[in-house]
């Protein structure tokens, strides 16, 4: 056997134990059973000699491809040049493991089966009642279930079970525990049979499924907040067309500074997404680079986190030429800090006549561009400031009024502008339906016109990388003459989304614009409450549906009389929410 198929730490072995390891790999098995009883025997005795765990990779054929030699509780598998099968599809090689005491699969052990989509492990040890082996397999869900396929393991049958041979002992001929079933005898019949479910099972859920699946990962200190960020997270997930498959939860004051939810946890997590073939890790809240890269060490599977997702999502938005490039500046200047190398691997590399070395590391190269191309977008933005303050000049010339509909993301503020103006601005049932803003003229009498402006929609715990690069457009609203705080009536976490509004209204120095607050989706309420908040509401709150027109004109007489009747410059000393702001 080449020293390439043996993996695992052969230093301190004698010259006897590495040829009796090379032996191991030269093994054939029959190809229709999972192992020979005579080949169980001898990796039993030599994992005792040895004090440490064996493990056989052995393929389809019955021929070892690689033996693993471990320490006295675990092995460190060698990495696949493809780590999932495609379709359901399992890799063609099943993995026997020594264990030096009769426990049964490890956590770990269960982890890989799931993670390199292996036919089977089988766990070999000696007890009592002679050679016995523990098995599992990954087989298809039950019908209806979110995942694709689910882990299966075996009751502890005797070696003699599966290796009907004339090497068994006499000792160790036990049949099967009464009740077992059916057993993998026929390893062949048994794995082709398996797969063709497993390919099916995949065929179906990829055709029901819509978008990539995930899973998702909250870590959060309690409160009445947290079903409204269990609710948001889900939304998010939805408007960016991804498949949430599991959600979990975890109750601590801060996130684990290395793994986020613990490495027992994540481990957990990691091969529960593996069975429902998820392709995604969400994140929430944000991760810092050294737990990206921790996690990113322990799976396979592509890990963001919430404002990776936002910003993919006000990616899939973006319409205009501006919109793209703040989406584009925003992305850079999150990830800048997250391109992120080992050790060394962000130094220039030494050598070389004066030490010059061969040149830069790609990693080094790829922050340079990351630098450079941020440096240009944010010249072209100061262009487009240069240009919005242009026209803000000259709505101030022609003395037209600004008035910015503000809010809450998918609160209704494109439809409100729809139906005030008969436009037919985008409006749809998710975040961030609208990112790029848009400014119409609305006439009232006397000749009186107003300007609107619809802006994107605020969310809690605004990523900084976004209001930085948006601040060329969200200028419009710290420079309106009137806001209109657009709310959703209807969601329960309407009070939490208010505040939130108010506190980016804030940071955006609109803090003292004045305001009217719009209560929007009225007509899902109960009648009876609505009555109540019409009750509790001051001057300046207005319930509407943004869907009916008719329900909009006392809104639009309050918007009148505040800019002409009241002076379009006068401002009131206080208003409603300024204090919360």
């Amino acid at each position: 056997m080449s020293a390439d198929r043996l993996h695992g730490d052969t230093a301190n072995l004698k010259s006897s134990q590495s040829r009796a390891l090379q032996r191991l790999g030269e093994r054939r098995v029959p190809a229709d059973r999972v192992i020979s009883a005579a080949l169980a025997r001898d990796l039993l005795d030599l994992s005792h000699q040895l004090g440490r765990q064996l493990g056989l990779f052995i393929d389809r054929r019955g021929q070892v491809e690689r033996v693993i030699l471990g320490d006295a509780h675990s092995l460190s598998l060698p990495e696949f040049a493809r780590v999932r099968g495609a379709l359901g599809r399992l890799r063609g090689i099943r993995l026997i493991v020594t264990h030096l005491v009769p426990d049964p699969l490890t956590r770990e052990e269960l982890a890989d089966l799931a993670k390199l989509r292996l036919d089977l492990v089988a766990a070999v040890h000696r007890g009592p009642a002679g050679i016995q082996l523990d098995l599992a397999n990954l087989t298809p869900a039950a019908p209806g279930a979110a995942e694709v396929f689910t882990l299966r393991t075996w009751p502890r049958v005797p070696v003699s079970t599966l290796s009907p041979d004339l090497s068994t002992r006499p000792d160790e001929e036990t049949p099967p525990p009464p009740g077992a079933p059916d057993l993998p005898i026929n390893f062949t019949a048994f794995i082709r049979e398996l797969e063709a479910r497993l390919v099916a099972a995949t065929t179906d859920a990829r055709a029901e499924a819509r978008g990539t699946k995930a899973t998702a990962l909250m870590v959060h200190g309690g409160g009445p907040e947290v079903p409204a960020r269990i609710a948001e997270l889900r939304e998010l997930c939805r408007t960016a067309g991804i498949q949430l498959m599991d959600l979990v939860t975890q109750r601590r004051p801060q996130p684990d500074p290395r793994t986020f939810l613990g490495a027992g946890k994540l481990r957990e997590v990691i091969v529960r997404a593996l069975e429902q073939d998820c392709e995604l890790l969400i994140c929430d809240p944000d991760l810092t680079p050294s737990q990206a890269h921790a996690i990113a060490e322990e799976t396979e599977l592509k890990v963001i986190d919430r404002t990776t997702l936002i910003l993919d999502i006000f990616a899939q938005h973006a319409r205009s030429a501006d919109g793209k490039l703040q989406v584009e500046l925003a992305q850079l200047r999150y990830m800048l800090p997250r391109m992120i190398g080992k050790g060394t691997a962000m130094s220039r590399l030494a050598g070389g006549i004066g030490g010059r070395g061969p040149g830069e590391t790609k990693l080094e190269i790829d922050r340079r561009r990351a630098k450079e191309r941020i440096n240009a977008l944010t010249r072209r933005l100061d262009e487009l400031r240069q240009r919005r303050d242009q026209r803000r000049a000259l709505r101030r010339s022609t003395n037209v009024p600004v008035v910015a509909i503000v809010g809450y993301t998918n609160a209704g503020k494109s439809s409100l502008l729809n139906t005030v103006t008969q436009s037919e601005v985008l409006a749809e049932n998710k975040l961030f339906a609208t990112l790029d803003p848009t400014v119409r003229r609305i006439r009232f009498p006397e000749d009186r016109e107003v300007v609107l402006l619809d802006t994107v929609g605020f969310i809690r715990d605004l990523p900084p990388a976004l209001l930085q690069a948006f601040s060329a457009t969200l200028e419009e609203v710290a420079d309106a003459d009137l806001l209109l705080l657009v709310v959703d009536a209807s969601d329960s976490d309407r009070d939490q989304q208010r505040a939130a509004v108010e506190g980016i209204l804030g940071d955006l120095g609109a803090g003292k614009v004045p305001r009217l607050l719009v209560f929007n989706k009225c007509d899902l309420l109960d009648p009876e409450e609505l009555a109540v908040r019409r009750a509790e509401a001051g001057p300046d709150t207005f319930f509407i549906s943004a869907l009916d027109r008719r329900s909009t004109f006392p809104l639009m007489q309050a918007i009148e009389n505040h800019l002409w009747e009241r002076g379009k410059i006068e401002r009131p000393a206080a208003f409603p929410g300024d204090d919360e702001s």
